[in-house]
């Protein structure tokens, strides 16, 4: 009786292990994955449409945000065809972004734009970790070099201990700085 208690407990502190560690895993695998440039495992890991999506909406909110506050833009008569243009590029310039390439670079803490193999390959910067709620893991890359903020990485659940990343929220100026 005691020796089944005892495999009881034992499978208990396994299986939170496997709960608690998976997502950290996951992290881990997309930082190796992403850096091989390995597009059909970059497939099963992350939900691009999903990723996309969020990056579209973030990006037409900062973009509309800026139009409205810019004091240049509300004497514009063409800012309103810019504010209609928006979207499209906007839709454009994720779908180009959100690739394995640019998802490497994205991993190593680089703008999409500085995707370059040799500056890619470079250095791994630093990640901070935390739990959103159960089902929701939050990974952001720390800068060494500056204090910038950096993009994080939203893990969700799929099964008990398989994650998939689903969103990148990007700081206001990551994408329109420099």
């Amino acid at each position: 009786m005691r020796k089944w208690r005892l495999l009881g407990a034992l499978g208990v502190v396994v299986a939170g292990g496997v709960y608690g560690g998976s997502p950290y895993f996951a992290a881990s695998n997309l930082r190796e994955t992403a850096a091989k440039g390995d597009a059909d495992a970059l497939d099963e890991l992350v939900d691009f449409p999903s990723v996309r999506e969020s990056l579209k909406a973030q990006m037409n909110a900062a973009m509309m945000a800026k139009m409205q506050s810019d004091p240049e833009m509300a004497n514009n008569p063409f800012a309103g065809l810019g504010m209609m243009l928006a979207p499209a590029i906007i839709e454009r310039a994720v779908d180009a972004y959100v690739t394995p390439e640019g998802m490497a670079a994205i991993v190593r803490g680089k703008k999409p734009a500085e995707a370059s193999e040799a500056e890619v390959a470079n250095k791994e910067p630093d990640y901070k970790s935390e739990w959103v709620d159960l089902d929701t893991f939050r990974v952001t890359p720390v800068g060494q070099e500056t204090n910038d903020p950096m993009p994080s990485f939203i893990f969700k659940r799929q099964g008990f201990a398989s994650w998939e990343l689903t969103k990148i929220e990007f700081p206001e100026n990551f994408l329109g700085s420099g």
